[in-house]
């Protein structure tokens, strides 16, 4: 018996196969591991900070494939991930970061194409006092109300999916770092502009605005490709049920993940939903009730859960898959592969025994 349309999909980061030893068999050999694992979908990053795992004729080649950045490795990841993938019967859509800008204390410095942080000094987010985020240990981000910043993650996307025959573009990091952002002289002119009377976004408040920002370069993006997108959003959009301390992805971030969907913006929304199903029904942070709130917003476009196996383990992961099929989601989307790869044997043999193909998109 075929379970009829239901992505099986499972993250596969750069931190998890890009190295300068990786190789074309290594991916063609994960590609094969986590087809036998029951899955469909492999979510296979290609971008993390303005820097390219293909031959990008925008960004640099990252330096974890090479050791240096912009350095070209000799091959192409991307094509050897997609052909081994289909080879697999597996959909591969292609992972993309896309407002962290830069990681780490010191500045890129590129040998090939030059990195976008050196080009554009203004395309960094500022906080409200207008102070750009300094290099850190941690990312920096790139400004959405910055229109050359839509611009260029929709030609990444344009340029992936004119790249290789890859099944979809997958969106992470489409959301501000925080409420304090961003005030950069760019954004602020921009607002001013766009909020006037006749402007496109004429009369709406500093956060509306740009919570416009970043469903515009989701517009951007899903205008510029034939293939569908994807995104991994907030796990929680509005705080419905009282939960102290907890983040809300409309609020906190300016990432409305309803309106992606409402307003057609995107394909599919994959929530980050990391938490357990709650031995209450309703408790905090419960899997069931975030998911059938996803659910009943998804406006007739198809929401796949995001499990967190790193944090829950693999027995509440096989629960949770279960309860997302109980509140009516189209599948779910492992986080990730190597905290789920011991248990391919399992999933074969239990949750994933009978075989399903990826649901149809009919709006596509």
């Amino acid at each position: 018996m075929e379970i009829s349309g239901e992505l099986r999909g499972v993250w596969l980061t750069r931190y998890e196969w890009a190295t300068t030893s990786t190789t074309a068999t290594d991916l063609q050999t994960t590609m094969q591991q986590i087809a036998d694992a029951g899955f469909n979908a492999v979510f296979f990053q290609v971008r993390g900070t303005y820097d390219a795992y293909y031959d990008s004729s925008l960004e640099p080649w990252s330096s974890r494939l090479s050791g240096t950045l912009g350095q070209d490795p000799g091959w192409d990841p991307l094509a050897v991930a997609v052909q081994a993938a289909h080879d697999n019967g597996l959909q591969l859509h292609a992972y993309i970061n896309v407002m962290p800008l830069w990681m780490g204390t010191d500045p890129p410095a590129s040998t090939g194409l030059p990195h976008a942080w050196q080009e554009h000094p203004d395309w960094v987010e500022a906080d409200s006092s207008g102070t750009p985020m300094a290099l850190n240990s941690s990312y920096v981000f790139a400004s959405p109300g910055n229109p050359q910043v839509r611009s260029r993650v929709a030609a990444v996307a344009a340029d992936i999916a004119g790249h290789d025959a890859v099944d979809g573009i997958h969106l992470d990091y489409i959301r501000y770092p925080g409420s304090s952002y961003s005030h950069d002289a760019v954004s602020v002119a921009q607002y001013a502009s766009d909020t006037a009377t006749g402007g496109p976004w004429a009369g709406l408040s500093w956060g509306d605005w740009e919570r416009e920002m970043i469903k515009d370069t989701v517009r951007q993006v899903s205008a510029a490709v034939s293939v569908p997108v994807t995104a991994a959003v907030w796990g929680i959009h509005t705080n419905e049920w009282g939960w102290s301390g907890v983040s809300q992805g409309n609020a906190d971030y300016y990432q409305d993940s309803r309106a992606f969907l409402s307003e057609g913006l995107l394909d599919a929304n994959i929530p980050m939903a990391y938490w357990p199903v709650t031995a209450n029904e309703g408790d905090p942070l419960d899997f069931r009730v975030i998911t059938r709130d996803h659910v009943a917003h998804a406006a007739g476009r198809h929401v796949y859960m995001g499990i967190g196996t790193y944090d829950i383990g693999y027995d509440e992961t096989v629960r949770c898959i279960q309860v997302a099929r109980e509140e009516g989601a189209q599948g779910v989307v492992v986080f990730s592969w190597s905290t789920i790869k011991d248990h391919g044997a399992d999933l074969r043999a239990g949750v994933f025994a009978e075989p399903a193909l990826p649901p149809d998109m009919p709006w596509r």
